[in-house]
Formats: C-alpha cells, structure tokens, sequence
C-alpha cells in the first residue's frame, strides 16, 4: 500500500441540532505511524463485506463526483475535502444525525488508486501515567468506524461495474451519506444471494468438501436465509460463515476476501424472490426452462432417472390442458 494524501476534518452535530464544521488546514504528514493506522483502516474496511454502487447520473445535486473529478485534475486533495464536508454538512442537516471525525485518504494498491472518506467516532482508552496511576484518552477507534465509502478510480475511469462501495460500521449505512457521495444502483439483494451461492460452491470445492456436506450447508443456508426474511432482519456474512465452518468461521471470509468477491456483510431480505438461488434448482435447454424449489426433491415429489426428471402427482387437470393440442391431433 502506497499512502499518498490522507487529512482529517471534524463535524460538529447533536440530535435535533445544527451541524458545524471544524475542518484542518493542512494535510497530514505522513510517516510510520499515520501509515499503520491506513494499514489498519484499509484491513478492517475489506473485513466488512461492502456494498456496491455507482454515481448518481444528476451531477448537479450530488456534486461529490464533480470534486473528485476536478481533484484528478488539480491534485487539490484539502480542497477536495474541505468542500466534501461542505456537501455532507448539507445532507446532515436533519434531526436524526450526529457528527463524527470525517477521513479522507487517497492511497494506491497494485497499481489502483483508491479514495476512502469514513465517519469514525472516539472511544475510552486507558492507559499508565509515569507515576503508575491510571488515565483516560480519548482516541479515534478504527473498529469503531460509523460510516465509509470507498471509490476506485481505476473502475470509475473505465465504466467498470460498480466502482464505489459502502460498509456499515457501528451505525446503519444511512441515507444521507449515500446521498453526500452521491451514490445510486446499490447491488442489490437478488444479486449478493447468487454471487453468496456462487462463493459457497467454489469455497467448498477448494475446501474439498464431499458432496454430502456441501448439501448439508447449501439446505443450513436456506434454513437461516428463511428464518432473516420471516423476522425481517438482515442476512449477515459473519453467520453464514459460520453455517459453513463453524469450527474455523474466518476461513469464508477470507475465501471472499482473497478472492476479491464483492458480497455484501449484511443483505437485506425484501422478498422470496430474492434468494431464489438457494431455495430453487433451475435447468433451461432449448425450447424449454423448469424451475421448481429444492424441497422437493427431498419430498420425492421431483425425482432423477438417468438423464431423466420425473415430476409426481401433476393434477391430472394440468395435465390435461397442457397435452390437449397433443391430445386432439
């Protein structure tokens, strides 16, 4: 990793209350210390699973991209962010938001630049006086980030994919953040499920998990995918990872990490629709796409000979109706 610009700003808001800006007039220089705390913020911002998204196409009410597109050009990275906070200032404006430390920093990791701007907060740390008493420091705490995005300007140069990305930290990935960077066409539920599934095989396969367990944790998934939707909470990583190796649960998302599969740390479950992937086999050859869900092959209600499917119990009716131009002729 390649440190090149990093500054930090402060905004000042309690509930109900105005914002107020207290922002540096100086980068901040770089040196040992400032890059292990951007080794640190980068590592735990990978380990969150982000979400995907690309820019707003209204350039005018979400000006971020216009500064980092003039910042390509000026290399004016105080400017660009003295005038990023101007934009979050305006977005948290509301009754419901509290202030934070805002970062920003542009570094670069094989050969891509990338720019993270990420709302931290400060927490309790205690450490020794000379004397040997005890005092209190308040420090920022990286574990601790609220909110954060990351755009990759390689990817956004190029058109390629979804070229920003957010994590939720200790607070909901909220509104009016998505809106300060200007952010649309998050990835979606559907499209996390299958880029899960698709992980899932390719992580068993490598962890050469025989058939049988692979079965075993593709139904466990299902199982607690169902039970999110019904209670309406969100799919976490972190669980799943734990559904599959629950006796060494970092080994998926490290696979994911390594591999650089862009999943989603926690999915929102809005309909059955969107994890059709795990709860519905499907098969299209020409002239003809058979869906049906899972289940029923353990109901023995689809079953396999050979090269063959064999659906049971069709109501005759349907039967029928679909055999009637066949039937007449």
């Amino acid at each position: 990793m390649e440190l090149k610009k990093i500054v930090l700003h402060h905004i000042d808001k309690e509930l109900k209350e105005k914002a107020t800006l207290n922002c540096s007039t100086k980068l901040i220089k770089k040196n040992a210390t400032v890059s292990e705390f951007v080794d640190k913020l980068i590592k735990v911002y990978g380990a969150k699973n982000p979400s995907q998204g690309t820019f707003e196409e209204d350039e005018v009410n979400f000006p971020f991209q216009t500064k980092a597109k003039k910042y390509i050009e000026d290399d004016d990275f105080l400017k660009l962010t003295v005038e990023s906070m101007d934009i979050l200032k305006s977005k948290m404006d509301i009754n419901t938001t509290t202030g934070g430390y805002v970062i920003f920093v542009h570094y670069k990791q094989n050969n891509v630049d990338f720019l993270i701007t990420a709302m931290m907060d400060k927490s309790a740390h205690y450490t020794n006086t000379d004397d040997l008493g005890i005092e209190k420091l308040m420090a920022l705490d990286i574990e601790k980030m609220a909110r954060a995005n990351r755009l990759n300007f390689e990817k956004w140069k190029n058109k390629e994919g979804r070229y920003l990305t957010f994590i939720k930290g200790t607070r909901t990935v909220s509104q009016y953040f998505i809106k300060f960077i200007g952010a649309t066409d998050i990835s979606s539920a559907k499209e996390n499920f299958d880029k899960l599934k698709d992980a899932v095989k390719k992580y068993s396969v490598s962890a050469k998990f025989p058939m049988a367990k692979q079965n075993k944790v593709r139904e466990a998934i299902s199982e607690y995918v169902e039970k999110c939707f019904v209670q309406k909470r969100d799919v976490e990583i972190e669980s799943i990872a734990a559904i599959i190796d629950s006796e060494e649960p970092t080994a998926f998302l490290g696979f994911i990490e390594d591999n650089e599969i862009e999943i989603s740390g926690a999915i929102g479950v809005h309909s059955r629709s969107d994890f059709y992937s795990f709860t519905r086999n499907s098969i299209k050859e020409d002239g003809y796409h058979l869906v049906f869900e899972k289940e029923l092959i353990k109901k023995e209600k689809i079953t396999r000979d050979g090269n063959s499917i064999i659906i049971h119990d069709v109501p005759e009716e349907k039967l029928n109706s679909m055999f009637e131009d066949t039937q007449t002729n």
